[in-house]
């Protein structure tokens, strides 16, 4: 490198030093980014309080009862069917008596599989009705957001501590009582 160079050099690094300070308040500084404005949403307990989810709780309820009362009749039958075999046995031969009980056995194992058919459509339409409530939220939600203008929405149980005017829950429960006050389950349209 020769001397006029390392002149060149020593003279304009100065300027360039002078350049990027010139130039870093404008460019590096303008894209400061502003703190993102959170919102706080509690959603268990919009599902403890909703009237919806109450209400589909009660239908369940109800159905689930109805379903414990047929299957307690049921079970009386086979019962009844079961001490007629008993107190048959000595009066019926050896391969109508296991006939007989293997139809008693057939009865009882429809009765179980019955059983299980109904707590898992219940169970469906159960979780059909979460959903179709889980849906409602995040729409009403999103709504709140957008309103604050919000960057970002915490659940609740995330978060030790929040100030009140950041939370939305009881704005989202009181919304989602008006705009889905019941779920219907498809047993209680039929």
């Amino acid at each position: 490198m020769g001397i006029a160079t390392a002149v060149l050099l020593r003279a304009s690094i100065p300027i360039l030093a002078l350049f990027c300070a010139y130039l870093a308040p404008g460019t590096l500084f303008a894209q400061e980014t502003k703190p993102p404005v959170i919102v706080v949403i509690d959603t268990q307990r919009i599902y403890r309080e909703s009237t919806a989810l109450k209400e589909l709780q009660l239908q369940m309820d109800g159905q689930r009862s109805t379903y414990q009362q047929e299957l307690r009749f049921k079970e009386q039958e086979l019962r009844a069917v079961q001490q007629d075999l008993i107190r048959e046995r000595g009066s019926l031969s050896p391969q109508v008596f296991a006939e007989k009980g293997r139809e008693l056995e057939e009865r009882v194992v429809a009765v179980q599989r019955e059983l299980q058919a109904r707590k898992r459509e219940l169970d469906k339409r159960f979780s059909q009705g979460m959903n179709q409530l889980r849906s409602v939220l995040v729409e009403i939600a999103q709504e709140i957001a957008q309103e604050r203008k919000a960057d970002l929405v915490i659940e609740k149980g995330a978060v030790v501590l929040v100030k009140p005017e950041l939370e939305i829950t009881q704005r989202a429960l009181d919304d989602l009582n008006e705009k889905l006050p019941r779920i219907e389950s498809e047993a209680a349209q039929n």
